[in-house]
């Protein structure tokens, strides 16, 4: 009877490049010996990929390695018949030692962002995608890590915890303890709240990290900081005092407050010329200084282009079809018919598609800080609140 020291002996016999007689290897792939066993129709690709594999002396990993001993031994009759004795592979022997898989489903924190890792699985991948429509922030994968890393806010937090539960993840203690607080916080019914205390500009309940970015980034507690505080209030997670929000409705009107308050609101495109819509944006961005506003017309209709150029003539750059293009920092209106992969952080989109789906349209979402939609429905929802309307 033959035998063979190795596994990969055994995979090669069986697909053709070793000839199990004279031990001699086949040259390539065009020149390789007769089938010596019949293989089962969905055991035949499984081998093949195996063989070409293990022919490139590359490891296999070790669940291809369970695989590949329970393939030959199946055919121990079949390889018996042709005096090949299989029973090595009882005690398997590698010619390249196995690579080990991380398979481990974990969930962690790492620099104020969630870290979910987990190997290849479909409806996992599906869950996350389908979540990343609604999550608050950012949610970007990363393809050098292979790992998904997701803004630390409430409801991502309180969604991935109770999903990785569900799937039996590995949850990061601090992670556990974050959501252990939250639950608390939420048991006694208090929002984090922007309002006014007198005079002053106060965020009720607010972490200690919260207000540190609010100093650092966005101006700080201010009376003459105020409005870029509600603007950033969606953003962030807090919400504002109804009264607060009833008197700049009063001073500001309905239209502009929806704008600094929510982070996707819908402009009816038939409404772009009669009710000068298009114009409280862009009067928004400018006063909010959300620049470089992106303007993304995937319809080649122009007309958002028009209604700039009637505005904001001087602040234009037409992008035209390029996906990654240079951009200037000091640009205030980008103009673009195609995603834009090139910018990390997009304050303001202004797109004219409400069905935002495929890869670089979802990258340029994820990327956004606040959208408006001049389009009848809106499908993309990133966030709990209805897409706020401010046609009226």
């Amino acid at each position: 009877m033959i035998k063979f020291e190795y596994v990969e002996d055994y995979l090669e016999v069986i697909g053709g490049q070793i000839d199990p007689v004279t031990k001699k290897r086949a040259n390539n792939w065009f020149t390789s010996f007769d089938p010596i066993i019949n293989l089962a129709r969905y055991d035949v690709k499984v081998l093949e990929s195996m063989v070409i594999t293990v022919s490139q002396k590359e490891p296999l990993t070790e669940r291809q390695a369970e695989l590949a001993c329970k393939i030959v031994l199946n055919y121990r009759r079949q390889l018996a018949s042709k005096q090949i004795d299989v029973s090595p592979v009882e005690t398997p022997k590698w010619r390249i030692p196995l690579r080990k898989m991380d398979y481990s489903k974990r969930l962690t924190l790492d620099n104020e962002k969630i870290i979910v890792k987990f190997p290849f699985n479909s409806d996992l991948i599906e869950n996350i995608k389908t979540f990343t429509k609604e999550s608050q922030g950012s949610s970007l994968w990363n393809r050098e890590t292979k790992t998904w890393e997701i803004a630390l806010t409430e409801y991502n937090l309180s969604w991935l915890v109770a999903w990785a539960q569900l799937h039996k993840f590995e949850i990061a203690e601090e992670l556990t303890e974050l959501m252990e607080r939250l639950t608390s916080v939420e048991q006694q019914g208090y929002a984090i709240e922007l309002g006014l205390d007198g005079e002053q500009v106060v965020i009720r309940n607010a972490p200690s990290s919260l207000l540190e970015y609010i100093e650092e980034h966005v101006g700080g507690l201010t009376i003459d900081n105020l409005l870029k505080l509600v603007d950033a209030s969606s953003i962030l997670g807090y919400t504002v005092d109804q009264d607060l929000a009833q008197a700049l409705i009063t001073e500001y009107g309905p239209r502009f407050y929806n704008l600094i308050s929510n982070r996707e609101i819908k402009i009816n495109p038939d409404t772009l010329y009669t009710n000068d819509n298009f114009l409280s944006v862009i009067d928004y961005a400018d006063s909010m200084e959300r620049w470089p506003v992106v303007i993304y017309e995937p319809d080649l209709s122009d007309r958002m282009l028009n209604q700039l150029h009637r505005h904001r003539p001087e602040y234009i750059h037409k992008n035209g079809q390029v996906k990654s293009p240079v951009i200037d920092p000091t640009w205030k209106y980008i103009h673009t018919t195609v995603p834009i992969r090139t910018l990390e952080h997009i304050p303001l989109l202004i797109s004219s598609a409400g069905m935002v789906f495929s890869g670089d349209k979802q990258l340029m979402i994820q990327r956004t800080e606040k959208v408006v939609f001049c389009a009848t429905e809106v499908y993309n929802k990133r966030s709990t609140t209805k897409v706020k309307d401010i046609a009226s």
